[in-house]
């Protein structure tokens, strides 16, 4: 019999394994049905020489694999209880159905698994395209973290690979985060010659950061709301699955 999916008391979406063995309808005995237990999956996505060299830049910055190895400490414990994954992908790792197939859907247990992507720089972008590319295949998009992204000007399409379009995010939560460092460096200004990704709307939460551009760990634990920071709030969403 094909896989079902249950809804529980909390509201949380289950999905049944595949197959199971049909009973005969005079047997009321009580059944043990298996079911998939819920996994977040958080996606991290780098910018540019992030992961890899990018053009004349020297070894990988890293920059957002920082702000995953600190999180992931943060969900040790879920993770030994088989409740969360995460991953760390370059911007051009998220680019065509292939590149996606092959980076992040085999992480994802089952579409109605929690999913949340955080993308920093080019990763901001890309990783918004990502949101509706996945949501448009049926997965759950629980919460998008764009950190200070790049990608609006014309010379950063030519030599790196994103999509042309504009993103149209789709999450069910939202937060941006821009950069407004009080003492800029260089970082800041390739960012700047990248072009920022000016985002009016749309986000749950808008905020800026006294933080320099290429400090992804920064945006990302520094508070914006109150005294919540990005990573306090996607640990927040994430536990609210449990």
């Amino acid at each position: 019999m094909a896989g079902e999916t249950v809804t529980c008391a909390k509201g949380n979406t289950y999905k049944q394994q595949s197959e199971h063995t049909l009973t005969d309808k005079k047997d009321v005995s009580e059944k043990t049905v298996p079911i998939e237990s819920t996994k977040a999956v958080v996606i991290f996505v780098g910018g540019a020489g992030d992961k890899e060299s990018y053009y004349f830049s020297g070894r990988p910055y890293r920059n957002v694999l920082q702000a995953r190895t600190s999180f992931d400490t943060r969900t040790s414990t879920l993770k030994k209880e088989g409740k969360y994954e995460s991953t760390w992908v370059g911007y051009n790792d998220v680019r065509g159905k292939k590149d996606i197939q092959r980076s992040v859907l085999g992480l994802i247990p089952y579409k109605s698994c929690p999913v949340y992507i955080v993308g920093h720089s080019l990763g901001g972008w890309n990783g918004a395209h990502l949101t509706k590319i996945m949501s448009d295949w049926g997965y759950k998009i629980k919460m998008l973290i764009t950190l200070d992204p790049v990608g609006e000007g014309a010379l950063v399409w030519l030599g790196s690979d994103i999509f042309m379009d504009k993103p149209s995010p789709v999450a069910e939560n939202w937060i941006n985060i821009k950069a407004t460092p009080s003492t800029p460096d260089s970082s800041d200004g390739v960012a700047d010659f990248g072009e920022k990704w000016i985002i009016d709307c749309g986000p749950s939460i808008n905020a800026n950061v006294d933080a320099n551009h290429y400090n992804a760990s920064a945006l990302f634990a520094r508070p914006i709301s109150g005294a919540k920071s990005a990573s306090d709030l996607l640990f927040e969403s994430i536990m609210s699955e449990f």
